[in-house]
């Protein structure tokens, strides 16, 4: 049976809905982004004959995503430059909720693409936390900075800095009271896991910790290219014909914090670390920039990381992994 798309642009207040017809004629729908209209107008529909095709919009579609889940419908959430790339490549030159509804309709079409897989609810959660965790850290940081700058004006007022103070401490309360749910391995598989992940010489309790939580343990890749891409840390080729050769770059398409935290983790290795360490040296040694080494290094903990949990074998700094 012929899959049939319903493409739906979605907003904070409203989902766009867009589908073709027997006749390959558009039929548009409106209706607010509340779990009950979404679930009256579900009601309404044969689940079993549509895919429905929607751009990930941060929070506003996770109504939408957990409609959808609970029936067991098959979705496919596209990202932002995925849905931008292809209205480009239709030309279009109208930017309107009707039109976007209609192109992701188009999309479904025309790309077929793959059903987004359900997350798993502990996993959810666990990254949600992780999120949360990252943003009062953030916040603490913009805390102490206000603190630090008050701190060398003569006349400033005593009950800012005590405000600030306070606010402080609880901040550190609540990341502390976080990191202890966050780190705290509670099931055989996932110490295993990081046992194996922390044996490779860089890789911390907290870069094992970001590699679990983003990656749900490497279970969903197959090899570790797809992990780079996934993380951002691949670069990017930048080069046509014989004349054009574009600066080079990693994709930046992954999670920041995973991205840095692996950063600071090479630090280590580089030094510690003998793949990583000779590795650095050499590129270093033909003329390489610093930042450029310093991501080769990273690429390379993932190999390694990758390596040691997919053959469930501890790291051995002694043997140089295979290229």
């Amino acid at each position: 049976m012929q899959e049939t798309y319903y493409g739906i642009d979605v907003s904070k207040d409203k989902l766009q809905i867009a589908t073709h017809n027997a006749d390959s004629i558009w039929q548009d729908f409106e209706i607010i982004n509340e779990i009950e209209a979404i679930e009256d107008f579900l009601s309404s529909i044969d689940l079993s004959k549509f895919h429905f095709i929607y751009e990930y919009t941060g929070t506003y579609c996770h109504r939408l995503t957990y409609c959808l889940e609970l029936r067991g419908v098959t979705f496919s959430i596209l990202s932002p430059s995925q849905s931008k790339g292809f209205s480009q490549s239709l030309k279009s030159t109208s930017k309107t909720d009707k039109s976007d509804a209609r192109m992701l309709c188009l999309y479904g079409k025309k790309m077929n693409p793959d059903r987004t897989q359900i997350q798993d609810i502990s996993l959810r959660q666990k990254r949600q936390k992780y999120n949360y965790l990252l943003s009062l850290k953030t916040d603490r940081q913009a805390f102490e900075n206000r603190k630090h700058a008050l701190s060398f004006d003569p006349r400033d007022a005593k009950s800012m800095l005590d405000s600030i103070a306070n606010v402080l401490t609880i901040l550190d309360q609540e990341i502390q009271s976080l990191q202890d749910e966050i780190f705290t391995i509670d099931d055989e598989q996932s110490q295993r896991l990081h046992e194996l992940m922390t044996s490779v010489v860089g890789i911390g309790p907290a870069s094992a910790t970001a590699i679990m939580v983003a990656t749900n343990g490497f279970s969903d890749f197959e090899n570790v290219k797809q992990v780079a891409k996934f993380l951002g840390i691949c670069p990017s080729d930048n080069r046509s014909g014989s004349t054009v050769f574009g600066k080079q770059s990693i994709v930046k398409s992954g999670n920041t914090f995973v991205r840095t935290t692996l950063y600071m983790a090479a630090r280590s290795a580089k030094k510690y670390n003998i793949a990583c360490k000779e590795l650095y040296e050499r590129l270093r040694a033909k003329g390489k920039p610093h930042k450029v080494a310093m991501m080769a290094v990273v690429y390379k903990l993932i190999k390694q990381v990758f390596a040691v949990v997919k053959n469930n074998t501890v790291f051995n700094n002694n043997f140089s992994l295979a290229k």
